[in-house]
């Protein structure tokens, strides 16, 4: 097994925006992204590929892949009113997977490649961490640089509703490629499956004669406060969207040349670095006001009910001015705790996004606090 590591320290931005299934409207629901921020939904392949780093929140040069998920938002009452206030202050890690020594032999994604997956679908439910794709661990920081974790495995997806120091949901994706199905533009489920016994390098379904690197995504909510959490589409599925950006041949590159640690298991060391270039100047966040300007006008970040429905809402999907770099202006700083804040301080921190200044969250959690990965 060979593991690659990349670890962002911010979303690149959030919109209710899906480059996979609609490119002419809004989505159905809010999504937290991950690299460039060219996540409008009329984005394309050599768009996000050619992407300048210093518009993404990559941590390497050559990987310009964009990922997403749900949105989460943190639910609670005020002033007698139910509100949803998005979970922002979120941290990332795509993990890429892959073992050369199983037939079929594995490939990197090819241009232009997608692909979506749930936590219900057939397959999730068995192999990742803690034997299923989907895992949630909320985990407190022991004074000995430990982490003492309680954590939940499979679908539904349940947030856990005791405070942390970090919660992590990890989501990885199928392997197992039908070359014959396409790269994932007109299905982008159907042409990739789990292997049969759930293992990276386990025997892949009839049909499905290629095999890619496995990705599973680990989204990190830092300080997590406990409470009620939900997702953006109401819904206790999880699922994660990838949308391939890496530098064509460059994958390819790390997969022949990057040799296995001959540690056994799902979570050899993390390896691969060598191959890759440090983002020296990556970005943040896009302000919420870029957002409503240049992609959808409506508020995402603390609202009475959440935004829903492709296609609906009050407002029509602003068309696309750019090519390649975004012309956004601004970057998103979390805003402090804001158990106190009232109503009106709550639309004031809408209403002042252009007010955002360079983000200063630390690159990772385990990394500030010296710990063990979760």
């Amino acid at each position: 097994m060979t593991k690659m590591c990349l670890f962002y320290p911010s979303p690149s931005g959030h919109a209710r925006s899906d480059p996979i299934l609609n490119q002419s409207c809004a989505s159905d629901h809010v999504h937290t992204f991950y690299g460039p921020q060219n996540f409008h939904p009329n984005t394309s392949y050599e768009q996000i590929r050619d992407t300048s780093p210093q518009y993404s929140t990559s941590p390497v040069i050559e990987n310009q892949s964009l990922y997403w998920h749900p949105s989460i938002y943190e639910v609670g009452i005020t002033n007698g009113q139910k509100t949803y206030s998005r979970v922002s202050d979120l941290e990332s890690s795509p993990y890429y997977r892959w073992n050369t020594s199983t037939s079929p032999e594995t490939v990197a994604f090819p241009p232009g490649f997608r692909m979506i997956a749930f936590s219900n679908q057939e397959g999730a439910d068995q192999g990742g961490e803690g034997e299923n794709n989907l895992f949630v661990g909320c985990c407190d920081f022991t004074d000995d640089g430990e982490e003492d974790c309680t954590s939940t495995s499979g679908n539904p997806l349940i947030f856990p509703t005791t405070a942390c120091d970090v919660v992590g949901v990890a989501m990885a994706m199928p392997t197992c490629w039908d070359e014959t199905k396409g790269i994932g533009t007109n299905d982008p489920f159907g042409h990739v499956t789990y292997t049969i016994d759930g293992t990276v390098g386990g025997p892949c379904p009839a049909g499905y004669n290629t095999r890619v690197p496995q990705v599973q995504l680990f989204v990190r909510i830092v300080n997590y406060k406990g409470g009620t959490y939900e997702l953006s589409d109401g819904s206790d599925v999880f699922h994660v969207d990838f949308m391939n950006g890496w530098q064509e041949g460059k994958l390819d590159e790390i997969i022949s040349g990057c040799e296995p640690t001959g540690e056994p298991g799902y979570n050899p060391p993390c390896d691969c670095d060598q191959f890759l270039t440090t983002n020296e100047a990556p970005a943040s966040a896009v302000c919420d006001s870029d957002v409503k300007e240049y992609i959808l006008n409506e508020d995402t970040n603390i609202v009475a009910s959440l935004p829903r429905g492709t296609c609906q809402g009050t407002n029509t999907l602003i068309p696309k001015i750019w090519a390649v770099d975004p012309p956004f202006l601004c970057s998103d700083e979390p805003p402090a705790d804001d158990d106190d804040l009232s109503a009106d301080d709550e639309s004031a921190v809408d209403d002042d996004d252009d007010l955002c200044t360079d983000s200063d969250l630390e690159f990772k959690v385990n990394r500030r606090r010296g710990i063990k990965k979760l």
